[in-house]
């Protein structure tokens, strides 16, 4: 197939010029700490993404803004691998000697807001930490979704590519143009992220910590623990605010449009907020009852602290490295791999199948059952008061069987590591999730212990989580390629 080659170099413009312009703050902060070697660094890469996207502009004039809808998969990959490829420089160009993989698989994680690492963050200069926690922040929202945000020449194409990166079944706008949707997302997603940095200040962490823990727990990315510095302010004010500020990230953010039109009736009515609230409610009660049960806490706050913490951390996919989980009853341990498999809801900064996915999933269950019963009735599958077409349904089984089967595939390939089972088989649902924290040798979401390949198959896993699968698999499909010889 044919594409629009000076589309896909404009919007890649713009991608580049995003990160060269974020990048500033860390060349900034660089050479605010004197920093020589990371001034330098940053500073030459903040040139080759800026000059990058300067001659993709100039020699993408003239170009229409046409695109059929498969095109819309090719540019979202395309302007991922791009800002990844990007993000990798710093890294490389600082001189602290990290190598091209574990260069990588940061890039990759920091973008996709998985708490994954192979670098430990404390061998890191402030400049990369920061440069760390702004790609998680970013991320979060989307790199498609921030281009639009400065690319309002792409018209009706808006709406085609957020619903190919976002992370849902499907995009609406709520507004006259999509363009105009994602602001009113973005000016939500600053202003609780303000609100969020004031409250961590006000607990008494550091200034620098309090911003890259505000960046990284909005993206639903995990703790960026520098130092120890959040270890040491880790009060229980801190971690509420820090799981409070978790689950806010974790829902769907058209709740939050709902209520800044003032429909707050309608917003709690949602059964996607009402199911994910229900689900941490039930498993951290649950929690609770077995850590007292098995004597692993003997006081009743201290059980139900920990629990919430371990709960949301998988549930939203934020992947807090809680090392205490690690040494949790195996049921618990058990029912944060289908927490974490569950994820947040639809169109939010979590990983994971998605609430709404899941609910459809059981009601689908609950009908299969009830036809056995009555084979004549006629009974939809209902979310809330609207019931969910054919082509949903089946929408959503199919990407519930492919993340099996991906699951499956993946933990064959990662067993060739030669790892300990509960390594091998928690790993794959940590990266697909993007939650990065596993059990195992990863209960810290360190990957370290894999090889190179290893990485770079972890480092695709987290890529295909975060662009929901379809955006890398179209890429091995006949008819993506011969649309007029698929029939």
């Amino acid at each position: 197939m044919t594409f629009n080659h000076k589309f896909i170099l404009r919007t890649l413009s713009a991608v580049l010029g995003i990160e060269g312009i974020a990048m500033i703050l860390s060349l900034g902060t660089a050479v605010y700490d004197g920093d020589k070697e990371a001034s330098i660094g940053f500073a030459i890469s903040t040139g080759i993404l800026l000059i990058l996207a300067i001659v993709a502009r100039s020699v993408s004039s003239g170009f229409s803004i046409k695109m059929k809808a498969r095109e819309s998969y090719f540019v979202v990959l395309v302007c991922w691998i791009a800002m990844i490829v990007g993000g990798t420089l710093p890294y490389l160009l600082i001189g602290r000697g990290y190598g091209v993989i574990d260069s990588i698989f940061e890039s990759v994680a920091s973008w996709t807001t998985s708490s994954a690492w192979v670098i430990d963050v404390n061998t890191m200069p402030r400049a990369l930490v920061l440069w760390k926690a702004t790609s998680n922040w970013l991320g979060g929202m989307g790199v498609i979704i921030l281009t639009i945000l400065v690319f309002s020449a792409l018209g009706v194409n808006a709406q085609r590519l957020a619903g190919a990166e976002l992370r849902g079944a499907e995009i609406e706008k709520h507004t006259a143009r999509m363009a105009d949707t994602v602001k009113i997302l973005y000016l939500l997603y600053i202003g609780v992220s303000a609100v969020e940095l004031v409250l961590l200040l006000a607990g008494g962490v550091p200034k620098f910590e309090a911003l890259v823990n505000t960046m990284s727990t909005m993206s639903t990315a995990g703790l960026i623990d520098y130092h120890s510095a959040i270890a040491k302010h880790f009060t229980p004010f801190v971690k509420v605010v820090l799981v409070i500020f978790s689950v806010m990230a974790s829902l769907n953010f058209v709740f939050y449009l709902k209520i800044a039109k003032r429909k707050i009736g309608e917003a709690f009515k949602d059964i996607e907020l009402r199911v994910f609230l229900g689900i941490i409610a039930g498993a951290t009660i649950f929690s609770t009852v077995v850590l007292l049960i098995y004597g692993r806490y003997t006081s009743l706050f201290e059980a139900i602290v920990n629990s919430i913490t371990g709960v949301v951390s998988f549930a939203c996919t934020t992947g807090f490295p809680l090392e205490h989980v690690e040494t949790w009853p195996s049921v618990l341990r058990l029912l944060m791999v289908i927490l974490m498999l569950i994820g947040g809801c639809a169109y939010s900064t979590s990983g994971g199948i998605k609430v709404v996915r899941f609910t459809v999933f059981v009601k689908m269950i609950g009908r299969g059952i009830y036809k056995r019963i009555h084979p004549r009735a006629v009974k939809p599958i209902m979310l809330g008061d609207a019931p969910v077409s054919a082509l949903n349904a089946s929408s959503i089984s199919t990407y519930i069987l492919l993340f099996l089967g991906l699951y499956v595939v993946s933990a064959m390939v990662l067993a060739l590591e030669n790892l300990d089972m509960e390594t091998t088989l928690s790993a794959p649902v940590a990266l697909l999730t993007n939650c990065g924290v596993g059990f195992g040798k990863v209960s810290n979401a360190s990957y370290g212990v894999f090889s190179a390949l290893g990485k770079l198959y972890c480092a695709f896993l987290m890529l295909m989580g975060r662009l929901e699968m379809y955006a890398l698999l179209i890429l091995f499909s006949r008819s993506f390629w011969l649309p007029d010889r698929t029939r």
